[in-house]
């Protein structure tokens, strides 16, 4: 499903080269989950990013599904990102004159696998059907990140992406969200790929490794 092949990342900054990731290889398959530990800074947002086709290596390959994604057209990769993947920013990204319950049914409808018994199951376990007419900056962020994980899991994709998706939420909402999430890699074979701090979180997961000054240490048994 995924596999990175000596992946690095660097920025130019005042001190000079700044090098983020450093040859990462990593290989994941479908319907599995993998964990990457890492304190903040440690390039964990940017290892997504670059998985997701929004933020361009320096060097190496995003094989996805066979493809490398950075060697196609940025439309192509905005057309597997919408189709294939469901990313869950820390941002939580809704659409602000959309009603919560739009937002979460946004993706689902745009790629065809908006299911409104599956939506309605979905929201109630994470606990936002009170929320669902409102409009985003009218709920708390940990309501919006919710929403976030709601919109992500509905759309049913192949890969989701995960950038520390329970770090606004209390332990019985964090525990909700362990899950959903895994019942989607269970049930629908979905590849899961979550970068947390959270140990618990992470030993819920298949695979757990940790990212640390750009390098990919050890497994985390």
């Amino acid at each position: 499903m995924l596999r990175l092949e000596n992946l690095s990342k660097s920025f130019m900054s005042s001190e000079g080269n700044l090098e983020v990731l450093n040859n990462i290889n990593i290989s994941i398959s479908r319907g599995e989950s993998l964990a990457i530990l890492g304190e903040s800074g440690s390039g964990k947002s940017t290892l997504l990013h670059i998985i997701a086709g929004l933020e361009q290596p320096s060097s190496g390959s995003v094989l996805f599904q066979g493809q490398d994604i950075w060697t196609t057209t940025e439309s192509h990769r905005a057309k597997i990102r919408r189709q294939e993947m469901a990313v869950i920013f820390q941002q939580f990204n809704l659409i602000s004159s959309l009603t919560i319950k739009d937002n979460i049914e946004f993706h689902s409808k745009i790629i065809g696998t908006f299911n409104p018994a599956f939506v309605q199951k979905t929201v109630n376990l994470l606990k936002i059907e009170e929320i669902q007419n409102k409009y985003p900056e009218q709920t708390s962020g940990g309501q919006q990140q919710r929403a976030a994980i709601a919109r992500a899991v509905v759309a049913r994709p192949a890969l989701i992406l995960a950038d520390e998706p329970t770090g606004n939420l209390d332990e019985k909402n964090t525990a909700s969200v362990i899950q959903i999430l895994k019942k989607l890699v269970n049930n629908d074979q979905t590849t899961l790929l979550v970068a947390t701090h959270s140990q618990t979180f992470a030993a819920e997961l298949k695979t757990r490794v940790i990212l640390q000054k750009g390098k990919l240490k050890r497994n985390v048994s």
